[in-house]
């Protein structure tokens, strides 16, 4: 039994530091926020450069409220997704 309690702690202790790396590098990837970007969300436009038809009806649907990236297309999504704008970056 104190083995694996000893074993859960080691799991947990690992999740917890990879949880942290993970957050630095969605830090990273987003850039450093300003205080003005952090009281009102950027619009799709800002955040994503469209080119073709394709791309501007991609980027309707994402300012309307919806994700575009293939992990959760269509669904409501509450604040920016990393995945739709990595989607919507790709040149």
């Amino acid at each position: 039994m104190e083995r694996a309690m000893q074993e859960l702690t080691n799991l947990i202790r690992d999740l917890v530091h990879e949880i942290g790396d993970l957050k630095e590098r969605v830090s990273r990837l987003e850039g450093t926020p300003s205080p003005d970007s952090l009281k009102q969300p950027a619009t799709a436009v800002d955040i994503i450069k469209l080119q073709g038809e394709g791309y501007e009806n991609l980027g309707r649907i994402y300012a309307e409220g919806y994700h575009v990236c293939p992990v959760a297309y269509g669904e409501p999504r509450q604040d920016g997704c990393l995945f739709c704008i990595a989607f919507m970056s790709k040149d």
